[in-house]
């Protein structure tokens, strides 16, 4: 079994081609994961602009001005110091009825601190409503020495889930499973610098790329065999119709979690080494600040990997059910491409909610992290008496995937009629 066992995994790692793809899918990882460090940008008081370490240098110093405990305290007071620049006449120019902050002002006293006051603004806000300008916070009155940021939070998402979408309404099992998650959320919120861990979940969802390029080198496994002729030898052969099968499974799945796993060590790496790790044990909420699951920066980047692995797992299953199946590696390969990038080809549906259910399941947006946004954060999947989040139903469903595909695969080649 062991010499079969290498024999395959060689036969995968030596080719031609798949040496080729594999190489092309690193330099994309390190393309793509190194150009958010390059074009990172952020300002100096002046206004002036700084690129690429310069700035992440520069956003760690903004940053560590605003680590805390966002106490209601602290928040109000945050507030009332960002109220009091319209308060001076020389800091703002008026255009109609509009009153805004002068350049030179806001470069030097809202800028640098712009995710923060943005990330408070947010929960002042209504949902689906976008206040870049933050007149939330302009306009706030405030009560005494507080601010009521957490309830207005809270208000905020009971505002989200009462809510009529063309395409979905929360069912009140689904309002109670969420009320229930965001009761578990912790406050007061800590702050810190965090802009590597924010990047990381900006650039997860580009690994699809190393996805398809394991698909294209693990999709010959069977079907390659069958276009040289070879398949008719091998069943004929004493281990032809087992240990040989088990052996090509196993090493289409090691050669897989290897080179995924370098894509992932490398994407991971470049980011993490040029941000920094600060922020680590951060919550999510200063990212949005509805999330409603109770982790960190690293539990859920640790998340988001997991779905990755499962992402690729259920694929690399897929893949080798159809080479066993068709007749040639290219139409495994057209299928493949078709279920991974269905959802670019169709788009999310404004109306219909069961289809949006469906498509957010599938590979292309399922290595997307559901975090940033109240709309993936908040998609659930009511059953009679019983509602999973999306991160629980894309779990189970890449293991199921993967656990039905697998004992079917053996059993589609042994069954194959050799020409």
């Amino acid at each position: 079994m062991n010499n079969l066992f290498k024999y395959e995994f060689m036969k995968i790692a030596k080719k031609r081609m798949n040496i080729v793809v594999v190489l092309v899918s690193l330099f994309l990882t390190l393309l793509f994961f190194i150009m958010p460090v390059k074009n990172y940008i952020a300002l100096e008081r002046d206004g002036s602009q700084v690129n690429g370490t310069a700035a992440i240098r520069l956003e760690k110093e903004y940053a560590k001005e605003l680590e805390g405990t966002l106490t209601e305290e602290r928040v109000a007071k945050d507030i009332k110091a960002y109220q009091a620049l319209f308060s001076n006449p020389e800091n703002v120019v008026k255009d109609g009825d509009q009153v805004n902050l002068k350049d030179d002002i806001y470069a030097r006293s809202v800028l640098p601190h712009f995710a923060y006051f943005k990330m408070i603004d947010e929960a002042f806000v209504k949902p689906q409503v976008t206040d870049n300008g933050l007149t939330a916070l302009r306009d706030m009155r405030l009560n005494k020495d507080t601010a009521g940021f957490y309830q207005a939070r809270a208000d905020k998402v009971k505002s989200y889930l009462d809510m009529d979408y063309s395409d979905w309404k929360y069912s009140e099992q689904e309002k109670q499973f969420w009320n229930t998650h965001n009761s578990q959320v912790e406050t007061p919120y800590e702050y810190g610098y965090h802009a590597g861990w924010k990047s990381l979940f900006q650039c997860f969802e580009l690994l699809i790329v190393s996805i398809i390029a394991i698909c294209i080198c693990v999709a010959p496994v069977f079907a390659g065999e069958y276009q040289s002729g070879a398949d008719s030898v091998i069943l004929s052969t004493r281990y032809g119709k087992s240990k040989l099968i088990q052996a090509k499974i196993s090493a289409a799945f090691l050669f897989a979690l290897l080179v995924f796993t370098v894509n992932i060590v490398l994407a991971v790496g470049i980011q993490l080494y040029a941000f920094g790790t600060g922020g680590w044990n951060l919550p999510l909420q200063i990212l949005n600040v509805t999330v409603p699951y109770n982790l960190s920066m690293l539990e859920a980047a640790v998340v988001c990997v997991s779905i990755l692995y499962l992402v690729l797992l259920g694929m690399v299953a897929v893949t080798l059910l159809l080479s066993a199946k068709m007749k040639t590696a290219f139409v495994v390969l057209v299928i493949d491409v078709l279920i991974i990038l269905l959802p670019v080809f169709l788009g999310l549906s404004g109306t219909n909610g069961i289809l949006n259910h469906i498509l957010m399941l599938l590979p292309y947006m399922a290595v997307q992290p559901v975090f940033p946004a109240d709309y993936t954060s908040y998609f659930s999947y009511p059953l009679p008496g019983l509602t999973l989040s999306i991160i629980t139903v894309r779990i189970v469903l890449y293991v199921v995937i993967c656990s039905v595909c697998l004992p079917f695969v053996g059993r589609v080649f042994k069954r194959h009629q050799v020409q």
